[in-house]
């Protein structure tokens, strides 16, 4: 049983300091847990993850692995010192749904395993009750992933409710909530509506135990709730990149996922706003390509504004990503560039955003809006009217060659800078060819970034530094490359492929709706 980084956080709690999450800062507790503690720049996460007891599970892993009868009396006077306190006043998070709903399970785990160190049995059940009674109560649940956390916990607990009577009103609660969730937070293809890989599978994986546990219970979910599932765990297949990480759409840091066989199928969901197209290296995988575009959304959760945006795997490569999350202070400069239009593939006003305000009235306004597969292409295409003063469409190729052509039209009540955005991989350096042509060179491979004059437009590039953030609280600088117009209305045509193909590809033109191009000395014709 690997518990490395379990064993990095009981090492340091060893020393007096408690990191209450991989990746951030240690708290110093010479002098005890101030459990009021105020980090400096994530206050309320740092609470989140201070009040949800994280460490009293790390320490009882690794006492199972060595045997190691302290740990297990230092994750008991941490629970001890934790309820003896009054969590009532200043500004703390002990009773907020996300720390509520994980410290249960985690303090079950600890009374579950922690044999003559296991806390009395009166006070256990009283925690347990004093729990379920805050999970229980409409005031605090969130209908969202939080109220989903709430529900898991609730159930959990309620196997340690020996009251007949309040067992059965915290399951029944619980189920309903969760039933209500399934058909409220998903698609009719399985996909999660807050907008990021990362909360689908955290959610999924919420709904997984939440499934089982109510199979313990000898209760169940539902025939039509379980299929919902069942599309959700498709959906990872889909949404995987051939290296078996996901994309960084919205709220989603790099995460691995070794155990995900990729499905090299199209994905289109348009009510969710996703489409996944796909070109497979039949041999070998990892050299496939793929590209992910977003536009529309149904919730604000987690969303970013990446509408018309795309993410890139190209050839065995991340060669255009999204920006990650960062933290979630709004007020932070990073976090506020990362969720921007600047922080994704996408087209943009330059010194502009859109406002995001009501999903169901902005249905129309952000969409994907076509699907075309034939032998040698594949084509999306999407819209965003929500700008104030322009109106943009988005037509995205992806060949057989593995070749990727963008077009993008934006037309506006005056004259702007509008820009394609490039938002490229952190590790990735740039060499200006020509002044519409770039070099990009990735780690053992190399692309050419062309794009393509038309009439008077007079393209204007350069390339500006962004961020990318792969963990949380840390990030990198990267390069992104600007394609700029300043036309009333512009129209953009911009290819990306592989070096050894840019000698191939001749002829590209744009006109009434027609891209036309040469390669291999093949003429080629894409309707949009």
């Amino acid at each position: 049983m690997k518990l490395e980084k379990e064993r990095e956080k009981v090492e340091d709690f060893l020393k007096n300091r408690l990191v209450v999450r991989k990746g951030f800062d240690p708290i110093d507790i010479s002098k005890g847990i101030d459990w009021n503690y105020q980090h400096n720049k994530n206050a309320n996460t740092y609470q989140t993850y201070l009040h949800s007891l994280g460490i009293v599970t790390d320490l009882l892993k690794v006492h199972k692995a060595d045997n190691n009868p302290k740990l297990l009396k230092d994750a008991r006077e941490i629970i001890i010192d934790w309820y003896g306190k009054d969590h009532t006043k200043n500004n703390n998070y002990a009773w907020k749904e996300h720390p509520v709903s994980s410290r249960v399970s985690n303090i079950i785990e600890f009374q579950e395993g922690a044999g003559e160190f296991k806390i009395d049995d009166e006070t256990f059940s009283k925690i347990i009750i004093d729990h379920c009674e805050y999970l229980y109560n409409e005031k605090y649940y969130k209908f969202n992933n939080h109220g989903l956390m709430m529900d898991y916990g609730l159930l959990h607990a309620s196997k340690y409710v020996t009251d007949k009577r309040l067992k059965r009103f915290y399951t029944d609660k619980a189920i309903y909530r969760v039933r209500y969730a399934l058909l409220r937070d998903f698609t009719r293809r399985g996909v999660h509506l807050e907008n990021s890989p990362e909360y689908h599978r955290l959610v999924l994986a919420l709904f997984r135990k939440i499934d089982k546990v109510v199979k313990e219970l000898k209760l169940t979910i539902g025939k039509d709730e379980s299929e919902i599932i069942k599309l959700a765990i498709e959906y990872k297949n889909h949404i995987i990149q051939p290296n078996q990480y996901y994309p960084m759409i919205g709220d989603t840091g790099s995460i691995h996922d070794p155990k995900i066989k990729k499905n090299y199928s199209d994905f289109v969901d348009y009510d969710a706003g996703i489409a996944i197209l796909n070109s497979k290296n039949e041999e070998n995988e990892v050299e496939s390509s793929m590209l992910t575009f977003k536009s529309g959304y149904h919730k604000k959760t987690h969303k970013h504004n990446d509408d018309l945006g795309v993410t890139l795997y190209l050839k065995g490569e991340e060669l255009l990503v999204d920006s990650g999350k960062y933290s979630y202070d709004a007020k932070d400069k990073v976090r506020q560039h990362l969720v921007s239009p600047r922080g994704h593939n996408t087209v943009c006003i330059a010194h502009e955003n859109y406002k995001l305000t009501n999903p169901v009235r902005e249905q129309d306004g952000m969409k994907i809006t076509k699907y075309v597969r034939k032998k040698n292409y594949k084509l999306i295409s999407g819209i965003n009217k929500m700008y104030e003063n322009a109106f943009m469409t988005r037509h995205n190729i992806l060949t057989s060659n593995d070749i990727y052509f963008v077009v993008d039209r934006v037309v506006s009540k005056e004259k702007g800078l509008f820009y394609q955005n490039f938002n490229l991989n952190e590790n990735a350096e740039v060499k200006e060819i020509d002044k519409l042509t770039y070099e990009i060179t990735l780690n053992d491979k190399q692309y050419i970034l062309k794009t393509f004059e038309r009439y008077d437009s007079k393209l204007m590039t350069e390339i500006n530094k962004g961020y990318v953030s792969r963990q949380f609280g840390k990030y990198e600088t990267n390069h992104r490359i600007l394609i700029k117009q300043t036309l009333q209305n512009s129209t953009f045509v911009t290819a990306i492929l592989p070096k050894e193909n840019f000698d191939f590809l001749k002829d590209v033109t744009f006109l009434n709706g027609s891209l036309k191009y040469v390669f291999d000395d093949r003429s080629h014709e894409v309707i949009i």
